[in-house]
């Protein structure tokens, strides 16, 4: 069986709080945290019993409070680690506290700063030149090749960016224009120019070919657009901007203005309404006569007698091109049908504005609320496109394309952009690790999760997403049933890739928006109400930060479903077995823990590990220390080792095979997880041994250690 999860760790902790000793059980899923039975008094009191193990200094001085968030539960302290004043990029540390007072959850990012790396620190801020701001610009506009208008004004702020050897100064560069060049963060060198990082602001329905990484921007063909010219074509525009656009939005009136309309709509889609795989983009118009019903369009803005679909939640706006007006009436019906942008207009505000409600309905408002503000929309964007995306930041927005079927007539591609924006809203750290496949993979079952909830949502095919977009002639659409797609925890799953694992192709998507989905099926096959699903899934992904993986996220949503349901463990229990179905989560019993005995610095004289899932408590006794470990890995099994160093040390993990040939090798930072696999596709047992070495941090009994564990 595939070792499939970062280490769980079950222990006992005792933590102090006003002189009073409180015990609790903790668990620890790669850099989250759950604890059960532990009180806390503040934030600051857990933080000050945590700061050795998590290799932060005792005075917390490098910590600055940045945030408090409330949730169903409890709230969250989200604190930012800095750096001789400037932040380190994605290194937080957040501390989340129930309303019943007890310690729910810490989520750790930080990077212990050794005194040499502070020094070196010291060096790029004062001592080396550097790059200014506007040569950070003009780099990261070259490399990201803008080539269409921009949709807001670019930024760049120093930043350091964590590196094995410590930290390196940023200019950390973001540019948003229109699709299909799209926003990105790049992370420039200050030094020499270099691009250290970047990702993509843009997360679009369907990828194309790599499309959303800079490698792709930089070799397409045709001009770059001049920068200055381009943010003063921005600001000429006025209204025809995201940034103007913004600035009308923010003038509008988030509370209900009582006055509704009236529409068509698809409920969901047309296939589902009329539960037919017969209807195509081509079909006639009478076709789908049928599948339309009027719906209530709830709190417009009336200005002179004219109509506007624009709400407390959603505000039709024009934003990139093809530039197409947002459609009005003079009494506030709209009786257009598909094949008209007034159509696309209505089927989108509907559909926004209720799940805005729906999600207000789960609890989530006041200070908990999710985007309860009227959320820039381009119903004709994205250049024409046969695509749809959510853009990130500050000025964020949703536009659809147009192209075989619009995007727009389909609730499966409304709701799955929206839940882009949900994420985002609640984690405007969501990045790295495997939010990419989980954040699409989340966005499928926010949509599947309504669509199932009307008339004939469970009848027809259920199992797909985007079931009127994709499926047909515009593209295949993707599943939430791929019960045959497994986790490797050596792997990161971004956004759109297709993975194969033992044999098994599927989309990267696909492994998340699964076990989501099937336990939804199953909780509500078992009386359970959606609502409460739904709550579960939102609840767990407040309290987070950035590069979180599938197993740390898999254990929030079970941690929330404990927390919001404490008295129906059926909730936690579903999610968990369709967690482990995907070996996301661990199935396997814990292993036995043994201790690391000297000397074993050769192969010759490697501890031996008999038995999967073993731990090895270990030392690095000195710098020029080397410890092996001797694995016979069964034939048709797959060996995955994890290395844990303490919080200030770095060690490096090495893999070799019974010659004496490296296999593989993982030199991840200080404080940071290495993990190595090697799978035995013979028909005997094979002899592989794990080799760990110091690299940097503290040695000895008391500063050197480190736990290893070994699972086929």
């Amino acid at each position: 069986m595939r070792h499939h999860s970062r280490s769980t760790l079950a222990s006992l902790i005792f933590l102090a709080y006003s002189g009073i000793a409180v015990a609790g059980s903790s668990a620890v899923t790669d850099n989250l945290t759950v604890f059960s039975g532990t009180k806390a008094s503040s934030a600051q009191d857990v933080l000050r019993q945590v700061a050795t193990q998590y290799g932060l200094p005792a005075t917390l001085d490098n910590l600055v409070l940045t945030k408090v968030q409330d949730s169903l539960v409890g709230k969250h302290y989200y604190y930012q680690q800095m750096l001789r004043g400037l932040p380190v990029d994605r290194a937080e540390i957040i501390v989340s506290i129930g309303r019943n007072g007890e310690l729910l959850k810490i989520f750790n990012e930080t990077k212990h700063i050794t005194d040499k790396m502070d020094a070196n620190a010291v060096n790029q801020m004062y001592v080396q030149a550097r790059l200014t701001t506007d040569q950070a610009m003009d780099k990261a506009w070259t490399n990201m090749k803008v080539q269409h208008p921009l949709v807001a004004t670019p930024s760049s702020n120093l930043v350091w960016v964590p590196t094995k050897d410590g930290v390196q100064l940023a200019h950390k560069v973001e540019i948003a224009a229109q699709m299909p060049t799209g926003g990105f963060i790049q992370y420039i060198h200050a030094q020499n120019g270099v691009l250290l990082d970047s990702r993509s602001t843009s997360l679009p329905r369907i990828g194309k070919n790599g499309d959303r990484s800079i490698a792709a921007r930089a070799e397409l063909a045709g001009p770059t657009l001049d920068r200055q010219s381009a943010m003063q074509a921005m600001n000429a525009k006025g209204g025809a901007t995201l940034t103007a656009v913004s600035a009308t939005t923010a003038t509008l009136a988030t509370a209900a203005s009582g006055i509704n309309g009236s529409g068509l709509v698809f409920d969901p889609d047309p296939r589902t309404v009329l539960n037919t795989d017969s209807l195509t983009d081509t079909s006639p118009a009478s076709a789908f006569d049928a599948a339309y019903s009027t719906k209530t369009l709830r709190d417009l803005t009336v200005t002179g007698g004219v109509y506007k679909l624009s709400g407390p939640y959603v505000n039709i706006t024009n934003i990139e091109a093809p530039n197409t007006a947002p459609s009005t009436t003079s009494n506030g019906v709209w009786t257009a049908k598909r094949g008209n942008n007034a159509f696309d207009d209505t089927n989108v505000y509907f559909h926004l504005d209720q799940n805005q409600r729906y999600i207000q309905s789960l609890g989530f408002t006041g200070t908990k609320s999710i985007i309860n503000r009227p959320l820039n929309v381009d119903t004709d964007g994205v250049n024409g496109d046969d695509n749809s995306h959510y853009s990130g930041g500050s000025s964020d927005y949703l536009a659809f394309g147009h192209g075989c079927v619009n995007d727009t007539e389909d609730a499966d591609v409304i709701l799955h952009e929206y839940g882009h924006g949900i994420q985002a809203n609640i984690n405007s750290g969501w990045s790295g690790g495997d939010t990419g496949g989980m954040g699409e993979g989340f966005g499928d079952y926010w949509a599947a999760s309504y669509s199932y909830s009307t008339p004939n949502g469970k009848i027809y095919h259920p199992e797909w997403a985007f079931s009127w977009d994709g499926h047909g002639a515009c593209w295949a659409g993707r599943m939430l049933n791929r019960t045959d797609a497994k986790y490797n925890s050596a792997k990161s799953y971004d956004a759109h890739v297709s993975v194969t694992e033992d044999g098994v192709t599927f989309q990267s998507d696909e492994l998340w928006s699964t076990p989501l989905f099937q336990a939804m099926v199953s909780l509500i096959a078992a009386g359970k109400p959606r609502a409460n699903i739904d709550q579960i899934i939102l609840e767990a992904h407040f309290g987070l930060g950035s590069n979180i993986k599938m197993p740390a996220m898999a254990t929030a949503i079970v941690n929330a479903a404990h927390n919001l349901f404490p008295t129906d463990a059926t909730y936690e229990n579903t999610f968990k077995a369709k967690f482990q179905a995907q070996n996301i989560l661990s199935t396997t019993t814990t292993g036995p823990t043994i201790n690391e005995t000297e000397s074993n610095n050769t192969t010759a004289t490697a501890n031996v590990i008999s038995t999967a899932n073993t731990t090895v408590n270990g030392t690095m006794s000195a710098s020029t220390d080397v410890d092996y470990y001797q694995v016979s890995l069964p034939a048709g099994k797959t060996l995955t080792v994890k290395l844990t160093p303490n919080a200030t040390s770095d060690y490096d993990l090495e893999l070799y095979s019974s010659t004496g040939t490296k296999l593989t090798s993982s030199t991840a930072g200080t404080g940071a997880v290495d993990t190595v696999t090697n799978s035995n596709t013979g028909t005997t047992t094979k002899v592989l041994y794990a080799k760990v070495i110091y690299y940097a941090g503290g040695t000895g009994a008391t500063s050197g250690k480190y736990t290893l564990v070994a699972g086929w």
